[in-house]
Formats: structure tokens, sequence, C-alpha cells
């Protein structure tokens, strides 16, 4: 057991979470381009022991993180934001916060 794995008090840290969403199999479409490059992202950033997911729900009354329920669900909201009607979102509220986005070509 590694020294981050207990978590001042004695608790153990939970066993390592799956980051995939509930529409995981949409990203082997072409037009999933941009919910496979989110969805990735989201796994990616989330493999380290102590992941994002942990950070962001861990408290002083209950410090061990996310349940699997949770992983499921945010990586399902992460690979949401890469669709047209996630992605819509996203660009509105980059634009109402003064930024520009727009489309290259590759």
């Amino acid at each position: 057991m590694d020294i981050d794995d207990e978590i001042p008090g004695g608790i153990q840290k939970a066993d390592p979470l799956e980051h995939v969403g509930f529409e995981s199999q949409r990203v082997i479409f072409p037009s999933g381009d941009l919910e496979r490059i989110f969805a990735f992202s989201w796994m990616e950033r989330n493999s380290e022991e102590w992941c994002i997911l942990d950070r962001l729900l861990s408290t002083n009354e209950d410090p061990r993180g996310g349940t699997q329920r949770d992983a499921t669900v945010a990586a399902t909201v992460v690979q949401w934001l890469g669709t047209n009607v996630g992605f819509g979102f996203v660009k509105s509220c980059l634009e109402k916060a003064g930024y520009e986005v727009k489309e290259t070509l590759r």
C-alpha cells in the first residue's frame, strides 16, 4: 500500500474508478471526434491515483472521494460537452465570457 492510499484518520482510499460514460460507444463513430477528445482527455486526467473527481468530491467529512456512480455520471457529462448540443453550450458560455470560438481546418 502506498502512503497516498491512506487518508488521515485511518480511512483507506477506495479502489480506482472507471471514468467511462453511459454512452461511451458513441466515441467510435467519425461524427464523435469531439466527444472522443473530451471523453479520452477526462479519462487521462483521472488516471492518477488521486484524480480530479476525487479532489472535487472529497470533503473533511468524507475524504474518500467519488464513487463509481459519480465517476460514470461525471464522465457522461464531460463526453456530452463534445456533442453538438454540449459544445454549443460550452461555446455560448465562452462567448459570454468574451472569448471567440472559431473552427479551424485540420
